[in-house]
């Protein structure tokens, strides 16, 4: 196993993903800033109905929200428009400690298992590494194109706005689709060729132990089951329980992968799973302070801009999402600093001089 990580450069990886995240929020965040009460529509004058860039991007022009709901709401069906986006489909900044924690992941995946940074670096690999961030990048922002031009397609009613119905918050899809194409290269291998190769481990070999794994698996699933049932009634998830529910059981398969699959291997790891809970409890701790702070960076929970908006029994809705997300956040930053291992005892020899 490789020696832990030294603190100064685990610091530095997580200044460098948290500065790299809020950077790529302030993208998304700037185009809802650039519409502000006015609505992102379809312009059907220009090019072949509207789209350009191999049909996937759309023309758009900003009309003030007036115009079109008054256009959409009359007897005449020909002058509605298409609605694009509106403020608040793009960086979601009424939940913005969740937004943040999807791009914080793949960032760390990017950066710590590809890229191999801070201090595993290899010259010989890094042109080719930073090929594959860069091919991932790409298939990144063409499929959410793609998923969003489908999204068009089928939207019936004119008042539907695509990004939201292409998945909630654009920034959310984006950021989604680079942790898959970051996990679909990784398993493909395309970065991490060396010049000496070796030998696949002989399969015939391995020590059977599917039943404890599934045993263990199950009943974590079962607890993460009954812990979403409980946050769904107390109000304190999202009321899509499926798309709350579905982060849960993906933090169930990585804990499983990185601290193995069942107490007694657990109890070994400890230092892992500490990183996961403190960071966890410290996250949670940040953006409730930051939403206070900034007054429109809504945390996700104990939220006076979802309370507003939704109604005081709905204030903690984004809490369930927000551990969640950011339970697998470190743990694949306790990974990437490579302290999700057990920890070492150090053996004293006694009686023996040199």
């Amino acid at each position: 196993m490789s020696q832990p990580m030294s603190i100064k450069n685990a610091i530095l990886l997580l200044v460098v993903v948290a500065i790299c995240t809020t950077f790529s929020m302030r993208i998304f965040q700037g185009l809802d800033e650039m519409m502000g009460e006015q609505y992102w529509v379809v312009d059907t004058a220009q090019g072949d109905h509207g789209w350009y860039f191999i049909g996937l991007l759309p023309h758009v022009k900003l009309v003030p929200k007036e115009v079109v709901k008054a256009a959409n709401t009359d007897a005449d069906p020909n002058n509605n428009y298409i609605i694009y986006s509106q403020s608040g489909d793009f960086a979601g900044n009424n939940v913005y400690g969740i937004c943040f924690g999807i791009p914080f992941i793949m960032f760390l995946i990017w950066f710590a298992f590809i890229l191999g940074f801070p201090d595993k670096v290899d010259p010989y690999l890094l042109p080719r590494r930073i090929f594959t961030v860069t091919v991932i990048m790409v298939c990144s922002i063409v499929a959410n194109l793609f998923l969003m031009r489908i999204a068009a397609d089928f939207a019936r009613d004119p008042m539907a706005r695509i990004a939201n119905v292409a998945g909630n918050h654009a920034s959310l899809l984006f950021h989604n689709a680079g942790i898959w194409f970051a996990i679909l290269f990784s398993a493909l291998g395309t970065h991490t060729h060396a010049a000496r190769e070796i030998a696949a481990p002989d399969s015939r070999a391995w020590q059977s132990q599917a039943d404890e794994k599934f045993s263990w698996m199950f009943t974590l699933l079962a607890a993460v089951t009954v812990l979403e049932v409980f946050l769904v009634k107390s109000r304190l998830a999202l009321p899509d329980a499926a798309v709350d529910y579905s982060v849960w059981l993906i933090w169930v398969v990585i804990f499983m992968r990185m601290f193995g699959f069942s107490p007694r291997y657990w109890v070994k790891r400890t230092r892992g799973i500490a990183i996961m809970l403190v960071g966890t409890a410290a996250t949670l701790v940040f953006f409730y302070m930051l939403e206070r702070l900034t007054g429109n960076l809504g945390a996700g929970f104990a939220s006076p801009i979802l309370s507003k908006a939704l109604g005081p029994e709905n204030q903690n809705i984004g809490l369930s999402a927000m551990i969640s997300i950011y339970l697998i956040f470190w743990m694949e930053f306790a990974a990437a600093i490579r302290m999700n291992g057990p920890v070492k005892k150090v053996v004293v020899h006694h009686g023996l001089k040199p």
